[in-house]
């Protein structure tokens, strides 16, 4: 008697102890869901020599204080890119926030890549430039590196 007792608290015990058969786990949706309003860090190169123009190609995660993380592969060669945060204070990113305001539960912007046409004296240039709106989404590897890294939900844990 007593020992039926004990295994029906104890299963008692179990079950309101806030176990889950539920994967806590979030998905990619969810994820961008909840990193949408929030300052983010992004990668960004550490220079060894700023007054010089060698670059030591490694990157550090920022502290959080960018509203989008950028990407843009180098237009020769793709398996390069260049990463940085960016402030929507410093140009109008209207068009592009309102593409990461998506409503709906199931679906969420991961990426918003644009080919410009960018005219430097009497030169254009027509670079890609892919934005992101999570902590680290801006991979420094190469671009198909970063699109499969974006699939996935960002870890939690420092990178």
């Amino acid at each position: 008697m007593f020992s039926r007792t004990a295994v029906l608290v104890s299963c008692f015990f179990i079950a309101t102890s806030g176990f889950s058969v539920r994967s806590s786990a979030k998905n990619t949706v969810q994820d961008a869901h909840e990193q949408l309003t929030k300052k983010l860090r992004c990668w960004v190169p550490i220079e060894e020599n700023i007054a010089g123009n060698h670059f030591s190609g490694e990157h550090r995660l920022s502290e959080p204080i960018y509203d989008f993380c950028a990407y843009v592969p180098e237009p020769k060669n793709w398996n390069k890119g260049y990463v940085s945060g960016v402030h929507i204070a410093d140009d109008d990113y209207t068009n592009e926030l309102n593409f990461f305001q998506v409503t709906h539960p199931r679906l969420a912007m991961l990426n918003l890549c644009v080919q410009e046409a960018v005219q430097i004296g009497r030169t254009i240039q027509t670079p890609l430039r892919c934005l992101c709106k999570r902590d680290g989404c801006n991979l420094p590897q190469e671009f198909t590196t970063f699109l499969e890294f974006n699939k996935l939900p960002m870890p939690e844990t420092s990178f």
